[in-house]
């Protein structure tokens, strides 16, 4: 899906006056928070405009027979961010096609995993209907910064061709497993490919970015079930457990968790660690940093009560909502806020402290804190000082170059 010329022509139009209402903003009234240039506030005004004027003006379930939320999706997903290049000088990527027939998935062992146990097993059902043919494919794209190249290159025997193999270049070989964003409902592992690069670099890793498949045409838990056959495929192409790291922003962050918390009540071998960058672990709960930061994020979160809130796009799209789902919405597959996160990875959680999901990510690490007291690994919380919701893709940032240095940190001290 591409964007018209109208389309296009609109949007640049939109940014120009962003652009001279931020710059004559600042100039006049000076920046918005203390720590803001004009960078600052200029990206995060224009990521908002483009984001807000997407969203039509629906409110709760009055509304509900006038939107066709399927088609509001996709006409999101045909404006979200588009795949960006990777010069030479940055590193390599190919396309890896993972055949979903080919991951072996033990469905004795998903037994106690609430909502999600009926639609995941007939998921898996639907894929074995398909052997007679191809069958499914996820798609992913491996990511090698030309630092994390020279670093891997002496166990690369066939060159790049084994640099963008998914299989391991030796046996202790470290991995990052990434999920994208936005929202389980836009997004795709091509518009991170610099992000991917920068993390490859400052880890001297690769990265696998999976692109899992997005609601409300696949709604949950089609997303959980890829990552997951994702997370196998590495196991059994002979990558370790304790090599593989999860890395997701915001909703990717969010089936990080999931996925670890599916692991462990499976009895499955769990992921070395977990990076999140400003999880989404509620679906269902509003917080007050919702409201006293909406003039910093440039996120636009809608009420469980709007039909097009893609929470509800996400777990039950189209339908209204009711008690009972709201019940479900709370089931730790669908919101890991309200999951038991003993046992699981140690975890770097980064996030900035005017997004506006602050409230329920400090909420998230005080109880990871407080299931695991005799852990001090259980979780690194890094608050960044006048950041916004996944700050780290402004790669120009400083606080970004600082957060990506603690993440190459956090994995360095796992290989010891």
């Amino acid at each position: 899906m591409t964007l018209s010329y109208i389309e296009i022509l609109s949007a640049v139009c939109v940014m120009a006056a962003v652009a001279i209402k931020s710059t004559v903003e600042y100039v006049i009234r000076g920046p918005r928070l203390p720590t803001w240039t004009l960078k600052h506030q200029m990206r995060r005004d224009m990521i908002y405009a483009l984001v807000s004027r997407t969203v039509p003006p629906i409110y709760d379930d009055t509304q509900l027979d006038s939107i066709d939320v399927y088609a509001y999706a996709a006409s999101s997903q045909r404006k979200a961010l588009p795949p960006v290049t990777l010069s030479p000088e940055q590193g390599i990527y190919r396309t890896v096609q993972i055949a979903v027939n080919s991951v072996s998935l033990d469905t004795l062992t998903l037994d106690n995993i609430g909502v999600a146990k009926q639609r995941l097993l007939a998921l898996i059902e639907s894929d074995k209907k398909q052997q007679h043919d191809s069958g499914r494919m996820i798609g992913s794209e491996l990511v090698v910064a030309n630092s994390a190249i020279r670093a891997l290159e002496q166990h690369a025997d066939s060159g790049h061709e084994s640099m963008l193999a998914c299989a391991p270049l030796h046996r202790k070989e470290q991995i990052l497993l990434h999920f994208h964003g936005g929202g389980f409902i836009v997004g795709k592992a091509a518009a991170y490919r610099r992000v991917l690069a920068k993390m490859s670099e400052d880890c001297s890793a690769r990265v696998l970015s999976v692109d899992y498949r997005l609601a409300p045409v696949h709604p949950f838990p089609a997303q959980i079930h890829d990552v997951l056959v994702a997370y196998k495929h590495l196991l059994q192409t002979g990558f370790l457990p304790e090599n593989i790291v999860l890395v997701g922003d915001s909703a990717g962050a969010t089936l990080c968790l999931a996925l670890s918390c599916l692991l462990r009540d499976s009895g499955m071998p769990l992921p070395s660690s977990l990076i999140l960058l400003s999880p989404w672990c509620n679906l269902v709960d509003a917080h007050p940093s919702t409201r006293q930061n909406k003039h910093f994020d440039y996120l636009t979160v809608r009420p469980l009560e709007s039909p097009i809130s893609y929470a509800r796009l996400y777990y039950n799209p189209g339908q209204p909502l009711t008690p009972q789902m709201v019940q479900e919405m709370r089931d730790p597959l669908v919101s890991p806020a309200f999951a038991d996160l003993r046992g699981l990875p140690p975890m770097l959680i980064q996030a900035g402290d005017k997004e506006l999901l602050i409230d329920e990510i400090e909420d998230l690490v005080e109880k990871i804190k407080s299931q695991n007291p005799e852990r001090s690994d259980a979780v690194v919380f890094e608050r960044y000082e006048d950041m916004f919701h996944v700050f780290q893709t402004m790669l120009d940032f400083d606080q970004s170059i600082k957060a990506f240095a603690s993440i190459a940190d956090f994995t360095q001290a796992l290989k010891l």
